[in-house]
């Protein structure tokens, strides 16, 4: 593909995707792709690839635990509000909720793809992946109508570590994509941090041999990525856990049902009937418990007999 104007094609979220090709010669080619030792040339973007503040890839495991959706998303969620735009590669589970989550909280997110630009893999991210074309945007060396094999889920990641000022593991085992990720990262000289978990769980396994060999800074929340771009020491135990959120309410306090239902919920909906479930609440139990949180603002509810935890007001 010559030149650099401008290609449609009709997207998987149903509507025409107006992509450009640029070749590592042109003035618009991102920077940041220069650094590889083998840039794909050309490139094939949609939306705009500006960003004035630092960009921060987060990635992990497409099987993560409940704790790690919701680490992932607190991550982007207060790194975008510090200026951060989060990026990441589109897969179900980490990579989907970091894009989510920085979208919900009004910031700027954009996917390194393995497939086309008009291919929506899975394809239920492809409302997802039309979100994103319209924020920081779409990138892949796959020219249209090109295939998508294996190879290439796992080359995007370089591309996607050279976009990055930091990139992020939150979970995943030993031979995880992810540590292709960071592997990029550290060739590049990009920093590279790592959630810690309790030693027991296997997705612990990737983030803790990271931090164990020294190639990965322990994250314990977002100023803790702020401090790794702009390479100061970390912050203070207090500080390194700083969120947008005042400190966590203790559920000790509640009543029994309404605190096994508070630890039940979650920063995203969750479905009454799982909710019950986890809480070990029956129904009539579930519904008293959270008609008193609601009414204390700890929790609320959402459309689709859904629930989520409320967030505490400063």
């Amino acid at each position: 593909m010559e030149g650099r104007g401008p290609r449609r094609g009709r997207s998987q979220a149903g509507g025409t995707l107006t992509g450009r090709s640029l070749h590592a010669g042109d003035p618009e080619y991102p920077a940041r792709l220069r650094d590889l030792s083998s840039p794909p040339d050309p490139v094939f973007l949609a939306g705009p690839w500006r960003h004035d503040g630092p960009i921060v890839a987060i990635v992990g495991t497409r099987d993560p635990t409940e704790d790690g959706i919701d680490v992932t998303r607190d991550l982007a969620r207060v790194l975008v509000e510090r200026g951060a735009a989060i990026v990441s590669g589109l897969a179900r589970g980490i990579d989907a909720a970091a894009h989510e989550a920085a979208l919900e909280a009004g910031g700027v997110s954009g996917a390194v793809l393995g497939t086309p630009l008009e291919r929506a893999y899975p394809r239920r991210h492809a409302a997802l992946q039309s979100k994103l074309s319209g924020s920081l945007g779409l990138m892949s060396e796959i020219p249209p109508e090109g295939h998508a094999s294996p190879n290439t889920f796992a080359a995007r990641n370089r591309m996607l570590a050279a976009m990055a000022d930091a990139v992020v593991v939150v979970q995943g085992r030993h031979g995880s994509g992810a540590l292709i990720t960071a592997a990029a990262a550290l060739q590049l000289g990009r920093p590279v941090g790592a959630v810690p978990w309790d030693s027991r769980e296997p997705l612990a396994e990737a983030p803790h041999g990271l931090i164990h060999r020294g190639d990965a800074t322990l994250i314990r929340g977002a100023e803790d990525v702020m401090c790794l771009i702009r390479r100061e020491e970390t912050p203070s135990p207090d500080e390194g856990l700083t969120t947008s959120r005042v400190p966590s309410f203790d559920s000790t306090t509640l009543p029994l049902h309404e605190a096994a239902l508070y630890r039940a919920l979650r920063d995203r909906p969750r479905s009454l009937d799982l909710l019950a479930e986890t809480a070990s609440l029956t129904v009539p139990e579930l519904s008293i418990a959270l008609l008193a949180l609601e009414l204390k603002g700890l929790a609320s509810r959402e459309p689709g007999g859904l629930a989520r935890r409320a967030r505490p007001r400063p």
